[in-house]
């Protein structure tokens, strides 16, 4: 099931609610114009699956997976000129272990390990 964002609610502990019961499925983001800036997933109100948002004119601004809430894998952010901006990795606890960053020219400004 895909909803707008603005027909649902957030409950006290931050869980994302549809008709009153936590909601499963994905969530439509728009800006002022109605232009979509996200999709994410939910299970049980809880961010779990892809997360994708986009700048308003369309190109990709940042993506990736979570599991109850926390990063997990391959998490990418781009530059509004679409050059890739960070990549991430993150273990299934959430935990970083890695992560390089470009500047919007392209060029490697970080490539850290992080050790667990």
């Amino acid at each position: 099931m895909r909803i707008e964002d603005e027909d649902s609610y957030r409950d006290d502990d931050m869980r994302v609610h549809y008709e009153d019961e936590p909601f499963t499925g994905e969530v439509v983001y728009r800006d002022k114009e109605g232009k979509v800036t996200g999709l994410i997933s939910y299970i049980d109100g809880v961010p779990s699956g892809p997360q994708t948002r986009w700048y308003s004119d369309g190109s990709k601004k940042k993506e990736g997976q979570t599991r109850w809430g926390i990063a997990v894998g391959d998490w990418r952010k781009w530059h509004p000129n679409g050059q890739l901006a960070e990549h991430s990795v993150f273990n299934l606890q959430g935990r970083r272990e890695r992560r390089q960053r470009w500047d919007k020219d392209g060029n490697l400004t970080e490539d850290k390990s992080f050790s667990t």
